[in-house]
């Protein structure tokens, strides 16, 4: 009798992960012609962890807003919008606890928004999370008209920027408080998608919306939750990016939703929902930014890295695309 792999709904098969996945297979090709093939790859990959750490928060947010069958295109302007907040309530109260609660407050209302135009007003999710973005984008850019906004005083900043810089073991390159936040916030997300009612709910919501509620489950709210900690995951995001580069700043929050979804798509999660985990998302992550990393080392010029990333997309959607045609 032929033995049959069998995985629960959201688990992760690792097997079939790296002999179907696409993505799986362009990470390992970038990975071997990096250390093969570009100088100084090694030496530079710990930086690779510590920038891909800021960018792996908003694309596990919109990850999980995409296995929903959802899109949010302004996880850029919630994090630019919390790295306003953060800044300002620090300079209000001199307490950079405070100030993340605040901004991890901002953000979650800012998916409690989405959420309401999407799941109760009915607004598609690409246009309402258009306009929710120059929503965000507005807020952000009243805090930094003049480019940037800055704790008042030097020592606060100092206090900032110390976050980011923080590492949890000394000596270490890599492991800083990011970067094991991060890798924290996947390892739970993994769990929660594979052994939880609210899991297994995301996925059917995003498979077959009628046959979940035919199931008794509430697919509006498990996307108004799915949106919620998709803002506090980008505001957590922000509260980094304001520490990284000492204040808020006005183009913090540009191209982040493109890149975010680009990470999601590339990784392996479908844009018509119901698959996906975040592991996808950890692969399409590094993927992205090896890509950056080996333009950076063979001095291509910042234009042409973003042409070979929409490059790359395309050609992973059309493979995609055929090589699910080919399966069916």
């Amino acid at each position: 009798m032929e033995k049959k792999q069998v995985t629960a709904l959201g688990g992760v098969n690792y097997r079939k992960l790296l002999v179907d996945n696409n993505s799986a297979v362009i990470l390992l090709i970038l990975l071997v012609v990096g250390v093969f093939g570009i100088d100084k790859f090694i030496k530079t990959f710990p930086s690779v962890v510590v920038q891909a750490s800021l960018y792996g928060l908003l694309a596990v947010g919109l990850g999980l807003v995409m296995i929903t069958g959802n899109i949010d295109l302004s996880v850029g302007y919630q994090a630019g919008l919390a790295a306003v907040v953060t800044v300002m309530v620090l300079n209000a109260t001199g307490s950079l606890a405070i100030a993340v609660v605040a901004a991890l407050a901002a953000g979650a209302l800012c998916g409690v928004l989405n959420g309401f135009v999407v799941t109760q007003i009915g607004v598609s999710p690409l246009i309402a999370t258009i306009a929710t973005n120059y929503i965000f984008k507005g807020l952000t850019y009243a805090k930094t008209s003049t480019g940037s906004y800055s704790p008042t005083d030097n020592s606060l900043k100092d206090t900032l920027k110390a976050l980011y810089d923080f590492k949890v073991v000394d000596g270490s390159k890599f492991m800083t408080l990011t970067v094991l936040i991060v890798a924290v916030i996947f390892i739970l997300l993994l769990f929660v998608l594979r052994k939880t009612r609210y899991g297994n709910s995301v996925y059917i919501t995003g498979d077959n919306v009628e046959a979940g509620e035919y199931a008794g489950i509430h697919t509006k709210r498990v996307a108004m939750i799915t949106y919620i900690l998709c803002g506090i995951l980008c505001a957590l995001a922000g509260v980094f990016m304001a520490s990284r580069s000492g204040g808020a700043q006005y183009t913090q929050g540009d191209g982040m939703d493109v890149l975010a979804v680009s990470i999601c798509v590339i990784g392996g999660i479908k844009m018509t929902g119901g698959k996906g985990t975040m592991v996808h998302v950890l692969m399409g992550l590094f993927i992205m930014r090896i890509i950056t990393n080996i333009l950076n080392l063979v001095r291509v010029e910042a234009t042409y890295m973003d042409l070979t990333s929409g490059i790359l997309l395309i050609a992973v959607l059309i493979i995609d695309r055929f090589t699910s045609r080919k399966k069916a």
